[in-house]
């Protein structure tokens, strides 16, 4: 698969997720759907930014416009690196020296076929932060749109990390995949508290202690 996901049609992409194809997977799906989440978000901020001059609604869709572009990258990146794998795991292995060769290979590949996820869910779990920052700036119904987002949001970091952890339970250093674990849990933790912050209704959130009693 060599051209991106953003220039098929949805009817295309959906296929293609349903073929035996083994790209595009969770990963690169989770990224999709991490981009639309953001996405509606925007949305709520464009339609706020026409009823008014809030300063912190142009600053919102500054920070959230580039947050869509790293997400959207996201979605090429996973297929690209599960394709590194898959070419890696076809190397020769005849010789003593061959498979010395495509384990390094392999191993170098699933590395990286588990930092990207880990970076992705990084990057979704900021998403979520910014999310969280612009609730009090949108006005009316759309808010809904924000918490919709938001619940994308999560979905998407959440299946990100599965990607990572089948990767990590391929791995043959121990040590390695107890870090990775440990930081996968991490992002884990603050993607659920983010997406948590956001269901608190909004006047709850960002009232002062004496106006909430």
């Amino acid at each position: 698969m060599t051209d991106s996901l953003w220039e098929v049609n949805l009817a295309e992409l959906r296929a293609r997720t349903a073929s035996p194809s083994p790209t595009p997977g969770g990963g690169s799906v989770a990224a999709v759907t991490a981009a639309f989440g953001c996405a509606l978000v925007l949305m709520a901020l464009e339609i706020t930014a026409r009823r008014g001059g809030d300063p912190a609604v142009g600053e919102g869709l500054t920070a959230g416009r580039t947050l869509l572009e790293r997400l959207g990258a996201a979605a090429d990146r996973d297929v690209e690196l599960f394709e590194d794998y898959l070419r890696a795991r076809r190397l020769p292995k005849s010789t003593g020296e061959e498979r010395a060769v495509r384990q390094a290979a392999v191993e170098a590949a699933s590395v990286a076929a588990t930092e990207g996820p880990l970076s992705a869910a990084a990057d979704v779990v900021e998403t979520l932060e910014w999310a969280f920052s612009v609730l009090p700036v949108v006005t009316g119904t759309v808010v809904s749109d924000v918490r919709a987002g938001a619940d994308l949001l999560l979905g998407s970091a959440l299946a990100t990390l599965r990607g990572a952890e089948a990767n990590v339970a391929l791995m043959g250093d121990d040590s390695a995949a107890r870090a990775f674990t440990a930081r996968m849990d991490a992002v884990r933790r603050a993607a659920v508290a983010a997406h948590g912050r956001i269901e608190v209704p909004t006047q709850q959130v960002f009232s002062s202690p004496e106006e909430s009693r």
